[in-house]
């Protein structure tokens, strides 16, 4: 498999996070930032 430079990658990826944007999971969004909080609760209970 041949190697992607950087920019190819950067490309598509952004062009695959337009075409699918209105796909959005709200939920698991949500869920990520809940393990975040609850990774790092110290921290952020200091805020």
């Amino acid at each position: 498999m041949p190697a992607i430079s950087d920019q190819d990658m950067s490309a598509y990826l952004a062009e695959q996070s337009r075409l699918h944007l209105s796909q959005f999971n709200s939920m698991s969004a949500l869920h990520e930032i809940y393990t975040y909080i609850i990774k790092y609760k110290d921290e952020v209970s200091v805020l």
